[in-house]
Order: structure tokens, then C-alpha cells, then sequence
């Protein structure tokens, strides 16, 4: 589940595009200033920040320069009503990886998002498969040959990330940043009882092993190659 930060000052905008968002299983969280934004950055991890430039108080292109200064590497899709090349330029120059100008359609956001995340490969296909499983990120569905498990959000956000970074190891404490809204008062034991109840339904499928664990390292799914 991609996990997007909306930095905006116009809560009505939020709470529309939030409620959008939900029906594509996207987790969309909500700051309405700069300096907010730079505070929930320190500490959880988003895929992507939209970004409006006309906040109170520190502008987004001032967010944007501060977040990449500290090596922030978030894409970043500025909100503006300003259409002009001299502020796309700018948007861009300090940082920025695309630019809507407002009144824009909730879908034409999405898919700029979809657009700046395929640059990765962080979303390549609506399914994911790595050895022989295969993990529906929409259903929540994961398969192994004719053997099938229905997962919980939280259990499907947790292997999804996992599954998209194969051999790289994660923390539960990455996990909790990475996955979890960052209000949440989910502790580290939580996120450890959520991998326990993955682990089992992975297993009911006969994929003991599926997720590793390295000693001092964290949680890692191996690609198999």
C-alpha cells in the first residue's frame, strides 16, 4: 500500500482527496504546514509528498530545498494554482519531481503519483510475485499455485513492502515508519504480532520460510535468484 503525504492548507482538498485515495487501498495522510510536514519526514517514511506551494508560513519550495538538503528522497508533486514556467521551474530546479496546477481531477493525481513511482519500480503491476508467491496488493490475496489466503491491510501492506525490496533486510521499526500512519500509536510489539499473524497464513499456504529473519538486521523476503 503506497503511503503518500498531502502538505496542504485547504482541509476540504484533504479530506476529498483522502476519502479518493481509500478505494485504491492508497494510505493519503494529511499536514497543513511546512513545518509540519518537515517534522512527520524526520520521522515516518512516505512514497510520495504532495506538495502545495502557497502554505502559511514556509512555503513548499522552502519544504522542498530543507527536505532534499537533509537528502530526503521522497518524490515530491507539487499543488499549485500558479501555471507559469518560471514557478514549474523552479519547483523542479529545487528539487520537485512534477508539478499540477490547480483545479486539478483526483484522477489525473493519482495518476501522476503512479507515474513518478513506476520511475522506480516501486508500482511496476497490480500483482506482485517473487519465487512462486504471488501477492494481489488490491484483493489482498496471496497465492501459491492453486493454494490461496485472504490478508489483513496491515499484513498486506507489510509484505507488499517487503516484496517490492526483495533482499533487503527491514527492521520492525522501519516497518512501523514505512507502514503504519504516522499518528498511529502502534508500538514495535505490535508490528512484531502483525508478522507473527503473517508468518501463519504464509505457512497455511506452505510458505514457511517466505520471510526471513537476519539476526540484527530485521525481516527480509529473498528474491530467489
Amino acid at each position: 500500500m503506497p503511503k503518500i503525504l498531502l502538505v496542504d492548507d485547504d482541509i476540504q482538498l484533504g479530506l476529498k482527496l483522502q476519502e479518493w485515495f481509500l478505494t485504491k487501498s492508497v494510505n493519503l495522510e494529511i499536514v497543513t504546514s511546512g513545518e509540519d510536514a518537515l517534522q512527520a519526514l524526520e520521522y515516518f517514511d512516505f512514497d510520495v509528498i504532495l506538495l502545495d506551494w502557497n502554505l502559511p508560513g514556509m512555503s513548499g519550495l522552502d519544504v522542498c530545498t530543507a527536505y532534499r538538503a537533509r537528502q530526503g528522497r521522497s518524490f515530491i508533486i507539487f499543488l499549485t494554482g500558479q501555471g507559469d514556467i518560471e514557478n514549474k521551474e523552479k519547483a523542479l530546479f529545487a528539487g520537485g519531481d512534477d508539478y499540477i496546477v490547480k483545479p486539478f481531477d483526483v484522477r489525473e493525481v493519482y495518476a501522476r503519483i503512479s507515474s513518478v513511482m513506476r520511475r522506480s519500480l516501486v508500482i511496476a503491476a497490480k500483482q506482485l510475485t517473487v519465487q512462486d508467491v504471488t501477492l494481489d496488493p488490491e484483493s489482498r490475496q496471496v497465492s501459491v499455485g492453486d493454494k490461496k489466503v485472504q490478508l489483513t491491510v496491515k499484513e498486506a501492506a507489510m509484505l507488499e513492502y517487503l516484496m517490492r525490496r526483495p533482499d533487503q533486510p527491514f527492521t520492525a521499526e522501519r516497518l512501523l515508519t514505512a507502514v503504519w500512519p504516522s499518528e498511529t500509536e502502534t508500538s514495535i510489539d505490535s508490528v512484531r504480532s502483525w508478522m507473527r499473524l503473517l508468518r501463519q497464513k504464509l505457512a497455511s499456504i506452505g510458505k514457511v520460510e517466505f520471510i526471513k529473519t537476519v539476526v540484527g538486521t530485521g525481516y527480509v523476503v529473498e528474491s530467489g535468484d
